[in-house]
């Protein structure tokens, strides 16, 4: 079974890798709700839209995009040496990963028909960003080290169905809007 796994992956990569990494989004989310379902007894069903979201997110934005961004990046920075893969992780972290918080958070937004699909970006970049590198700098290393170029994607999709759990709360927090500021003048301005 790996065997014609493999082949199939050698043979059409992209749309393999998109697949996996896609389904692994879906899964998480997927994942979640079931977990909400647990908690809560009002929630009965799975909200498909959102998962929906999900799906294009993860199969038609994010995963071809990676698989892209790794073809770049292993051309950049051929081989798995320890110096390399540490340049390697690095360089994704640093590059790969605002533009995939970027996308994540402006991609749901737009899809949820938000006005504005820039203040969840706004709000939770830094707190995302900080726990991606907790999370991607060892799962990268991995990655690069030990595992060959055409399975990259596959591998950051098994990796992402724990990522994007991460997501998915983080996703549900609420972003508290920004306090309206006072058309008062201050009373020592209004003194002078």
């Amino acid at each position: 079974m790996w065997s014609r796994t493999k082949q199939i992956f050698q043979k059409r990569p992209l749309l393999m890798n998109m697949m996996s990494f896609g389904t692994m989004y879906v899964s998480a989310e997927v994942a979640q709700q079931c977990i909400l379902m647990q908690m809560n007894p009002e929630k009965k069903e799975i909200n498909w839209s959102l998962v929906k979201n999900y799906a294009i997110i993860g199969w038609g934005g994010i995963g071809p995009a990676l698989f892209y961004w790794y073809r770049v990046l292993d051309r950049l920075l051929p081989g798995a040496t320890g110096a390399m893969v540490v340049k390697k992780v690095l360089t994704d972290q640093l590059c790969s990963s605002p533009v995939c918080i970027a996308m994540f958070f402006t991609g749901m937004g737009a899809l949820e028909g938000k006005e504005d699909v820039f203040a969840e970006l706004k709000a939770k970049f830094w707190s995302t960003y900080k726990l991606s590198c907790c999370f991607w700098l060892p799962a990268q290393a991995i990655n690069f080290a030990l595992l060959p170029p055409y399975t990259r994607v596959a591998f950051v999709g098994v990796a992402s169905f724990i990522w994007v759990n991460v997501l998915c709360l983080v996703k549900r927090q609420e972003v508290s809007e920004p306090k309206a500021e006072s058309s008062e003048v201050p009373e020592k301005v209004a003194k002078d």
